[in-house]
């Protein structure tokens, strides 16, 4: 089946890749080639109907709230964003803090400390390595020593030391991605490529086992981002993102999503006069368990709320997106529909979506799936194919909609 299908995408519509390979951000941004920033990264379509690209809006200095179903691409726009701040010359460092695991009791404030200490942490080493040659000059004893202890809040992790004993030493220039391309094992995506420098490789010599297992980190959870805040501070970054993805894992009721998140909501204030800032992916139903707008509006930086919704125009443009991104010529299924679709496939397939991105490219895939298994040499998409697909997806109808399809062994003939 695999086969097949590169055959359809790749040969017979001379696609560079195949852009319906996933409908799950955290796996599409995994795609990618050679030197090349991830295929993710041009597949975004920003459906806010902003005066200014959505992302934009986001990064201004104000705490953000985010609704939107699962499959609706909360976590598309929460990758986008700390894609730009990490890619683009900014001042902010952006730490990724993912509620997705399993917490069987609510969080305490200080709970929320420690985990966002550790996540810190790991993005702060990160992005000194990604800015590093940018530096008009080598770091201070200051800044090293303030990277050491950043690290050792880590350093138990044999991740890290993996990474930074024999990941890093080895990459090359010809490695995809260059030194990003072992961000993935701290479970960051690479968001550009980053030159094995001699400078990269000089900070490397301060972190070793020697450096760091000699720190005592600071006693408190409050005293550790305290701490993390200040090395954020002498790096230069001006303030500190925190994007709060996963609350709405499926074993959470809304309370116990609301519980999870409380203490965070409780000491915005506070934190905004730290230059700390946080923007939340929620589920809709989360709204109204939040603190009334107006209550928000006398903060110094009053947050910003967005809906994430989609219609048929914005739909239809991420079919387009996809094919652009792929270097097709194609505008989208209705330049490869038979005739007996009145030129009416696009439209069908967005109504299947049901208002979800996410369906939509389940659809998608599954359709290529359906013609690629019968007459992969062949151009154009047929009704039979679309029964084939139908027949396919029908047991599955009842998943959740963020849950991808399995891919097919077989379509029935």
């Amino acid at each position: 089946m695999e086969n097949q299908r590169q055959i359809y995408l790749l040969k017979t519509l001379e696609l560079s890749h195949d852009p319906f390979a996933s409908p799950v951000a955290e796996q599409e941004i995994n795609k990618g080639d050679k030197n090349q920033r991830p295929y993710f990264f041009s597949y975004f379509v920003d459906n806010s109907g902003c005066e200014k690209p959505i992302w934009q809006t986001l990064r201004e200095q104000r705490n953000g709230f985010i609704f939107g179903e699962p499959g609706l691409g909360k976590t598309t726009l929460r990758l986008i964003l700390a894609d730009e701040y990490r890619a683009t010359d900014d001042r902010t460092l952006v730490v990724t803090y993912n509620l997705g695991d399993e917490i069987s009791t609510p969080y305490t404030l200080d709970d929320h400390r420690k985990k966002i200490t550790v996540e810190l942490a790991i993005d702060f080493f990160i992005q000194i390595i990604e800015r590093l040659d940018e530096m008009e000059s080598f770091p201070t004893e200051k800044q090293i020593s303030a990277l050491q202890r950043q690290l050792s809040l880590i350093w138990h992790s044999t991740t890290i030391r993996y990474v930074i004993r024999h990941l890093m030493p080895r990459v090359t220039s010809s490695t995809p991605y260059g030194i990003a391309s072992v961000w993935r094992f701290l479970n960051r995506p690479p968001v550009r490529y980053i030159t094995p420098s001699n400078r990269i490789k000089r900070i490397l010599q301060y972190c070793s086992d020697d450096a760091i297992e000699v720190i005592k980190p600071a006693a408190t959870p409050q005293a550790l981002m305290a701490e993390g805040l200040a090395a954020a501070k002498l790096w230069g970054f001006d303030r500190v993102a925190v994007l709060v993805d996963g609350v709405d894992a499926h074993f959470r009721s809304v309370q116990q999503m609301y519980n999870l998140i409380k203490p965070l909501l409780e000491n915005i204030s506070l934190w905004q006069r730290k230059h700390l800032f946080f923007y939340f992916f929620l589920p809709q139903e989360l709204e109204p368990q939040l603190p009334p707008k107006k209550q928000n509006q006398t903060l110094t930086y009053p947050p910003f709320y967005y809906t994430i919704k989609w219609n048929s125009n914005t739909l239809a443009q991420l079919i387009k997106q996809r094919f652009k991104a792929a270097g097709s010529r194609l505008y989208g299924f209705n330049d490869i529909a038979a005739p007996e679709w009145n030129g009416q496939l696009e439209q069908k397939i967005i109504t299947a979506a049901n208002g979800s991105p996410s369906k939509l490219l389940e659809v998608a895939s599954a359709l290529i799936d359906a013609h690629a298994s019968r007459a992969p040499e062949r151009l154009l998409l047929t009704g039979d194919d679309w029964d084939a697909m139908e027949e396919y997806i029908a047991p599955f109808s009842t998943l959740e909609p963020d849950t991808p399809l399995p891919m097919p062994s077989h379509y029935p003939p």
